[in-house]
């Protein structure tokens, strides 16, 4: 199976060059016997995507430029069989309806916050969508699309240790009670102010707080953490602390707690909570109770190495893309037998 993967490339405080992490990324995909190659879908790159009122306007108005665009990009699908618009950006709807002989692929991290803008006025034209708040799957088949599943977000590679073992986050030492890295935002404040009210000496970092951003020796801080406390905007799991947390050995205590239980084992592998006052109560519990947190933080760990690195999930990608092109398939060749029993039924 031949993948072209689409992605952005854009200027970020947060990342030193977005394109060489996406191509570390492929390169990486590549060493694993993927047949994958990356374009990028951004216009102008280095830069944000289009919105898609003004993608429209391009489109309707038969822009140059977004045409010069969409003819490169119809010329590398040449050969290929399968366009995954990891970013979900820049493409029109009409212009995706038109790729017949390729099978397209949206992807999307940003529902339910940009789902108005980015992912609901495109996401029927696609063949298949990956959207990774597990939260919003059925949102899609709400707008009509036919083909929806969940994305894992994942672990990036960078941010865990390899070298970690059960062994070592069943006896080792751990000096961290509680670790997160989270911008303290207005989404999260009234959440946030209750947990530092019962911890004030948590060791939170990001953008709000008086620590600031945890910029390096991440790693490190985790490998030291004992519970990690995670928390949405609004509907989740779907942040990398769902994943880097249990990768490094931390206990996970997490939100959204109805559909954190479909992506681990609830009390097995990691802690829900519906309520910030549950958070705190389930923190003090397992602080109390280390060897309870001990198991739960390693069977997080084995879960998440198994299922949520970033080959496994290309892995299941690739699966999902061969299940749904053979479906496609074969309602294509069902189709002219359908038309004919139709006329059968006109005309007899």
């Amino acid at each position: 199976m031949k993948i072209v993967y689409g992605y952005s490339y854009f200027a970020s405080e947060y990342y030193d060059d977005a394109k060489k992490m996406n191509d570390d990324y492929l390169d990486r995909l590549r060493q694993d016997g993927f047949d994958v190659e990356g374009y990028c879908l951004t216009i102008d790159p280095p830069g944000p995507p289009v919105a898609f009122s003004e993608l429209d306007k391009m489109w309707k108005a038969k822009d140059p430029k977004l045409m010069k665009f969409y003819d490169d990009l119809r010329e590398a699908l040449i050969g290929k069989d399968v366009l995954m618009n990891a970013s979900g950006i820049n493409l029109h709807p009409e212009f995706v309806e038109s790729l017949k002989d390729i099978f397209t692929v949206f992807q999307c991290f940003d529902d339910p916050e940009s789902s108005e803008f980015l992912s609901k006025p495109v996401a029927n034209s696609y063949d298949l969508c990956l959207v990774g708040n597990i939260a919003e799957v059925g949102t899609y088949k709400t707008w009509g699309v036919k083909n929806a599943e969940w994305v894992p977000m994942g672990v990036l590679p960078e941010i865990y240790d390899p070298s970690l073992t059960y062994e070592q986050i069943i006896e080792g030492e751990r000096d961290i009670d509680l670790f997160m890295m989270i911008n303290y935002t207005h989404f999260r404040k009234e959440r946030l102010d209750k947990i530092l009210k019962a911890f004030p000496n948590a060791d939170f970092y990001g953008v709000g707080f008086p620590k600031g951003p945890l910029t390096k020796d991440r790693v490190d801080y985790l490998k030291r953490s004992k519970i990690g406390p995670n928390m949405h905007n609004s509907t989740g799991p779907i942040n990398y602390r769902t994943f880097y947390l249990p990768a490094n050995g931390v206990m996970q205590i997490c939100d959204n707690k109805k559909h954190l239980g479909d992506i681990y084992e609830l009390n097995k592998e990691v802690v829900g909570f519906d309520t910030m006052e549950e958070c705190i109560d389930l923190c003090r519990y397992y602080l109390a109770h280390d060897d309870e947190r001990r198991k739960i933080a390693a069977e997080g760990w084995k879960r998440c190495l198994k299922d949520y690195t970033e080959v496994a999930i290309f892995r299941r990608n690739v699966s999902l893309f061969e299940k749904y092109m053979k479906i496609k398939e074969e309602s294509s060749r069902s189709i002219p037998y359908k038309l004919k029993v139709k006329l059968k039924r006109i005309f007899s």
